[in-house]
């Protein structure tokens, strides 16, 4: 029998708990109820999501989550805030942060390449998100930060792109990618400028050169962060491995988020990360054997009404398919005995969880015990 993973016990010790997992496994909404159940035990909570979440605002009675913390109105002994990822107010605030001087920054602001850095560049969002992170938890203002990472594919984007994008842009196929316009070009550039526009304009058809002296000119500009930003990445890859951080795998009872479970339970273990276990949603639990007497079927049929349905046969229905159910989930959740990792099933909601009391029920289902199959 797996081992139980104690909910309460973890937003009350830990620092940080990322929420990793793939998509339509009710990710956000554990996340969102892990806050809830922090705050309703004490401590002051934010959650922070990493993809557009209009339902968690929704649910949280909010208009609607931005870049900065928003205190959620929940009748709790601690705080509860909600934030939601904006990768472009964030990116543009470390450019104006740590950029060495305004013309710098002017430069940067203005050139096209930052402007798909910023938005669209694959794993720009993931860095930005270790930046929020790090920004967060140094300003001291929450005890807990629940950090509900975007679904993936693949193990650990939100980990692993930001390393990527850096070594994209402070890699050696970037410096030979610009190195032409960084040294004689930039030289050459100058002077066709003065000396021929029509054949300046023939040359940068040619040779692309104007996208050369962008990119450059965003590069050089750039490269004055890059130690920061590898710095602060660092940073925050040190703090995930940290005893105050684990991770949270989520899951539904079936066998491709079980899988992918698996492969992310994997994967943090061989970076040294600290799983504190697997939360299973929408599990369908055992239910007790019920053997209905024949003075049941006749109680139960007289309930029935006018049209005289035979609610005993039904009931009984019912309850054969609560243990198919069960039965099928429990045989499902055999492929997690292979993690060795505790375990919490949440019972299957019977509706959509969209507002605050719905969040609190969900928070009541993390914090009870439940029987593992």
């Amino acid at each position: 029998m797996a081992e139980a993973l104690d909910l309460h016990r973890l937003v009350r010790e830990q620092n940080v708990i990322v929420c990793c997992g793939s998509g339509g496994v009710g990710k956000t909404t554990s996340a969102a109820a892990l806050g809830v159940l922090a705050a309703r035990s004490g401590r002051s909570a934010v959650v922070m999501t990493i993809d557009p979440a209009k339902r968690l605002a929704q649910a949280m009675g909010l208009d609607g989550l931005d870049n900065d913390p928003q205190a959620v109105a929940l009748d709790a002994p601690g705080r509860l805030s909600a934030m939601m990822l904006d990768t472009k107010r964030t990116f543009d605030r470390m450019v104006e942060t740590y950029a060495p001087d305004e013309k710098v920054r002017e430069t940067i602001f203005a050139n096209s390449y930052y402007q798909q850095l910023s938005t669209t560049l694959g794993g720009s969002r993931e860095l930005i998100a270790m930046e929020r992170v790090l920004e967060i938890l140094n300003t001291g203002d929450h005890d807990l930060l629940i950090v509900d990472t975007p679904p993936a594919q693949h193990a650990l984007d939100f980990l692993d792109a930001p390393r990527r994008l850096i070594d994209l842009l402070d890699g050696s196929f970037t410096q030979m990618l610009v190195a032409p316009y960084g040294l004689a070009a930039r030289a050459q550039f100058n002077f066709f400028r003065q000396s021929s526009v029509l054949t300046l304009k023939f040359l940068e058809r040619l040779t692309g050169l104007e996208m050369l002296a962008d990119l450059s000119n965003f590069l050089l500009a750039f490269s004055s962060m890059f130690e920061g930003l590898k710095e602060r990445s660092q940073r925050v890859l040190a703090l995930m491995s940290e005893p105050g951080t684990r991770f949270l795998l989520v899951c539904a009872p079936e066998p491709v988020s079980l899988n992918q479970a698996g492969t992310f339970a994997d994967r943090l273990e061989a970076d040294g990360m600290h799983i504190a276990g697997v939360l299973v949603n929408r599990a369908h639990l055992p239910v007790p054997s019920v053997t209905l007497t024949d003075a049941d079927r006749l109680r139960l049929d007289a309930l029935g009404g006018a049209d005289r349905s035979r609610l005993s046969e039904r009931v009984e229905a019912a309850l054969g398919d609560a243990a198919r159910l069960a039965a099928a989930d429990a045989r499902s959740l055999a492929v997690l005995e292979r993690l060795d990792e505790p375990r919490h099933l949440v019972p299957h909601f019977n509706r959509d969880l969209h507002s605050l009391p719905d969040l609190v029920a969900f928070s009541e289902a993390l914090r009870s015990s439940t029987q593992l199959p």
